[in-house]
């Protein structure tokens, strides 16, 4: 994604996922939106952001971070405001992972896996994809197995919104192993 559209979709992220009374945007029980809304208010720091453009960003993003469905519009998770996951859990895949950093590890081993500010624990199917999550934090970070399918059996569920995340309400600390 190029430089222009990376900044126009971290606003998206914030409006969508954080803080759309800031920026004038109603979501619905769902997360949904007009997209209309979302662009008027990104047209503040963007003008020149128009439906192409939004619709390029949800298209081209890999992580799948977006959904449009007719003429509305909302973040797939991520959120920090209450919303409804309108999703059934799944079953996950035996392992999956997730980074942190270093300074964090201490207290995840110890109280597991939390959502922090936001409504779930976000957790990679690839080492790869955890390693990318976790540099935003440390430039070394720690990836931390989970062992996902043996969580769900427990009780614990999973949903997956995009093909590179999953997420759940909690990790606790026996279903963590430090991988890196």
């Amino acid at each position: 994604m190029k430089g222009s559209y990376r900044r126009v979709s971290k606003l998206m992220a914030l409006i969508l996922r954080h803080k759309p009374g800031e920026f004038g945007v109603e979501l619905d029980e769902l997360g949904f939106c007009p997209l209309e809304s979302l662009i008027r208010a990104l047209k503040k720091r963007f003008p020149w952001v128009d439906e192409r453009v939004v619709r390029e960003i949800v298209e081209g993003d890999e992580k799948g971070r977006y959904e449009i469905k007719g003429d509305r519009i909302r973040a797939r998770y991520g959120h920090s405001v209450p919303v409804v996951l309108d999703q059934r859990p799944v079953k996950p895949p035996r392992l999956l992972y997730h980074g942190t950093s270093r300074s964090a590890l201490p207290s995840i081993l110890k109280e597991g896996l939390r959502p922090m500010g936001r409504r779930f624990v976000h957790l990679s199917p690839s080492i790869e994809d955890a390693l990318s999550v976790g540099r935003r934090h440390d430039p070394r970070p720690v990836i931390l197995e989970v062992r996902a399918e043996e969580a769900w059996r427990s009780g614990i569920p999973f949903y997956r919104p995009s093909e590179r995340v999953y997420l759940a309400p909690h990790i606790p600390p026996v279903f963590l192993r430090r991988n890196s």
